[in-house]
């Protein structure tokens, strides 16, 4: 989901068709990413390094005009580490740059700590890694903890089922960029 966005984005700026039902999209000067894991072991840098890097490229290069797509940052380390980075990294997006972002975490925390925040919104994806299931909705702010608790629950339960979740923060300060996508 995360790279299609950026596809779509690409394509909609060509004037070409991109699979929506309705796409309303501002000019867009530049898309940055931070997706994925690697390392540059032979140059003495960690995975985590490298993920700190880029994104320290993002945060320095990125204007309100760009999209930032960044997933699971700061699991490379240790859970209070990474949710603290995380969440400075939201911060950030939101009230300093202010620009458009898709931002994927696992870390619940971060879904109490936004979800008043009238600039961004949530979304909640489920994925059903063996099977073809696959549903995103837009979180209502009201049943957030819910899904937090029934989380908690299922992973407490050692409940062994293959799916994963992933909440989505999507900063729309400015216009949304893309509606009902298909």
């Amino acid at each position: 989901l995360l790279r299609q966005t950026c596809l779509i984005v690409i394509l909609a700026q060509l004037g070409c068709r991109v699979p929506a039902e309705e796409c309303q999209l501002t000019p867009v000067d530049r898309i940055f990413t931070r997706v994925g894991a690697s390392d540059r072991i032979l140059s003495g840098q960690s995975t985590f390094f490298v993920e700190l890097s880029e994104t320290a490229s993002v945060l320095k290069s990125a204007t309100q005009d760009s999209i930032c797509i960044l997933d699971e940052l700061g699991r490379g380390t240790a859970t209070f580490d990474g949710t603290a980075i995380a969440h400075a990294v939201v911060e950030y997006l939101v009230s300093r740059i202010q620009c458009r972002a898709l931002f994927a975490t696992h870390y619940h925390s971060l879904v109490e700590d936004w979800s008043m925040d009238p600039r961004v919104r949530l979304g909640h994806m489920d994925c059903l890694v063996q099977g073809g299931d696959f549903r995103m909705e837009e979180i209502d702010h009201e049943v957030i903890e819910k899904e937090i608790k029934n989380n908690d629950d299922n992973n407490n339960n050692n409940n062994n089922n293959s799916n994963e979740e992933v909440h989505f923060y999507i900063d729309y300060v400015k216009e949304h960029v893309l509606n009902h996508m298909v």
